[in-house]
């Protein structure tokens, strides 16, 4: 019962500009994901752990 589902999951034809448009938008989405949350969040994290160490030496 598995075999014809995978047979028919593997038979579609898929051009090969199709999958290059979706790894470059995949590619795309990483990178936005970590330019628009990643670098944020590090970037606070760091500068609230400098402050509260420059706190703490008082």
């Amino acid at each position: 019962m598995a075999f014809p589902v995978l047979n028919l999951l593997l038979d579609v034809a898929v051009s090969s500009e199709a999958a290059t448009n979706s790894a470059i938008g995949m590619i795309g989405s990483f990178l936005a994901a970590a330019a628009f949350i990643v670098v944020p969040a590090a970037s606070f994290l760091i500068w609230v752990s400098q402050k509260d160490a420059l706190e703490r030496k008082r």
